[in-house]
């Protein structure tokens, strides 16, 4: 029978590399799509998916589980450090700027990142104006729920809300983009397919 995650974690603070390797394993997998989809390119993903498991193992004789899976609480971590991550290259981008006095070109990475960014816009833009009608808690629980795949409950842990707040939360986000697909003319099928995801 597997072990939980609180068992294992209580046997990686008592310092059994077995036990924090099977965590990892178990929890890589969708950390590290939280991380593809948050990240400007694959080097931030990798530092974002490593720096996340470092700062659990040391924080791992912390853990309290408060749900079933200690997934809310790898995402409370992974984005903790991706606001940290983002200060970071924000401050990076205004020195270089000061520095050149001029604005940097884009990286191929970045390129990349725009031409996926203006195919997305292409093929549903009532969804983005869906999604723009929400407040930035109201998306964030319906991004944990709908591309990460936790519950209310779980959004909540990670969002350090109560589950009552994160359930009002995305009840509101659903709302509101269900409202705004119905009285638009939908256009292709990603729209199409996100009003019955709702």
């Amino acid at each position: 029978m597997d072990r939980s995650d609180a068992e294992l974690l209580v046997a990686a603070s008592a310092g059994s590399a077995e036990s924090f390797s099977a965590f990892f394993r178990r929890h890589v997998e969708p950390i590290t799509k939280y991380s593809v989809r948050r990240c400007a390119n694959p080097d931030d993903v990798a530092d974002l998916v490593g720096e996340t498991f470092l700062v659990a193992l040391q924080a791992a004789h912390r853990y309290r589980p408060e749900t079933d899976t200690a997934l809310p609480w790898l995402f409370g971590i992974a984005r903790r450090l991706l606001a940290k991550q983002r200060r970071k290259y924000v401050g990076n981008r205004r020195l270089e700027v000061k520095v050149s006095n001029a604005f940097p070109a884009f990286t191929q990475s970045e390129e990349d990142s725009v031409a996926s960014a203006i195919d997305a816009a292409r093929q549903a833009p009532v969804l983005e104006e869906a999604l723009s009608r929400l407040t930035r808690s109201e998306r964030e629980v319906l991004e944990l729920v709908a591309y990460d795949g936790l519950s209310p409950s779980e959004a909540a842990v990670t969002l350090d809300i109560t589950p009552n707040a994160a359930r009002l939360r995305l009840s509101r986000a659903r709302k509101t983009v269900r409202n705004h697909l119905d009285s638009t003319t939908v256009v292709g099928s990603t729209a199409e397919e996100a009003r019955y995801a709702l």
